[in-house]
């Protein structure tokens, strides 16, 4: 594993977990905030439909880069970083033996590490 990556992923997954914890019915909000809820400091025009919160920039070009992976990456990144790390349970609902696992998820690392890297030279060129 990366020890830089593995931290940017769980980043990220803290991002997506806080974003879909947050209130979005009008009571919801009105208990969260102890009364009024502040008003939307977006820009003008921007809005949220879902009420869902904005990611941070860090987490953000995590999103991105990880949609650029294959889909079995993505779910590895989900279902290690969001749903609590290795369990016997999960790596037999996944197919794989512990090794496999442990495999694939240092496979994740390698290629979000050279995805990030990837975007971060287009941005710097562009």
């Amino acid at each position: 594993m990366i020890k830089e990556i593995d931290q940017l992923l769980q980043h990220w997954a803290d991002q997506i977990n806080r974003r879909g914890s947050r209130q979005t019915s009008v009571l919801g909000k009105v208990a969260e905030f102890g009364g009024i809820p502040p008003r939307n400091t977006g820009a003008p025009g921007s809005r949220d439909p879902l009420g869902l919160g904005e990611m941070d920039e860090v987490a953000w070009q995590v999103e991105q880069a990880l949609c650029d992976l294959p889909d079995k990456h993505q779910v590895m990144a989900h279902e290690h970083y969001r749903w609590s790390g290795y369990s016997d349970e999960k790596s037999r609902r996944l197919g794989m033996a512990r090794q496999t696992y442990y495999d694939r998820l240092d496979r994740l690392h390698v290629l979000l590490k050279s995805a990030l890297q990837s975007k971060r030279c287009k941005l710097n060129a562009g």
